[in-house]
Parts: C-alpha cells; structure tokens; sequence
C-alpha cells in the first residue's frame, strides 16, 4: 500500500513539474524564451530597448491597442497577419498583467465605531 501512495506522489510530480518549470531568459535580449520570442526581438528592437516589452504588462487587448498606437503615431511598419499573431501570442503568454502575489489579498471587514 505504501509502494501505491510512494508511486502515485511521484507519478504527480511529473505531471506538475511544468507549472514549476523556470523560466529560461535570452541573455542577449533578457526576454523569455518561448515560441515567438525572436520575432518580438526582431521587430520591437528596431525602434526601442526590448526593456520596454520586459517592464510592460498588458493583456491582449492591451497589447493590441499598444500595436496600434505605435502604428499610428510612432511609424511602426503594419505586420503580416502570421506575424502580428505570433508576437500578440508570445506577448500575451509572457508579458501579461499577473495578479497573483505572494499571498492572497488581505480583505479587512469593515471596523464597527
């Protein structure tokens, strides 16, 4: 019986050992390395320091309303469909807003006078 519970633990391990995975970052660009990592190098390095995507968080829509706006008023060149899908993907999967910290949120009742 305790072979079963030994086994199925380790068994659970590898099914979890993604999620804990870490991250591996680009020691060139700093930015994580994932699929579509080298276009967002190739293409947001051409007019400012990859810095920018690193401190950014936005969500997708965020990150789309950011593409816009550097076409629109910055001169950003428009991208292919494939390409804009690529980047949206990769920005949106590493670059996000994350809400979770260390713990959870501390919610305090409201005091009685």
């Amino acid at each position: 019986m305790i072979q079963i519970v030994r086994l199925t633990l380790i068994f659970s391990l590898f099914l979890t050992q993604p999620v804990f995975a870490v991250q591996t970052i680009d020691p060139q660009s700093g930015l994580i390395i994932d699929l579509g990592y080298k276009s967002v190098q190739q293409y947001c390095s051409t007019c400012h320091s990859l810095e920018v995507v690193i401190q950014s968080k936005a969500s997708r829509q965020g990150w789309i309303d950011t593409i816009r706006w550097m076409q629109k008023d910055q001169g950003m060149p428009f991208l292919s469909k494939v390409s804009e899908k690529i980047i949206l993907n990769y920005l949106t999967k590493n670059y996000s807003p994350n809400n979770k910290g260390r713990r959870s949120p501390l919610f305090i009742k409201k005091w009685d006078k």
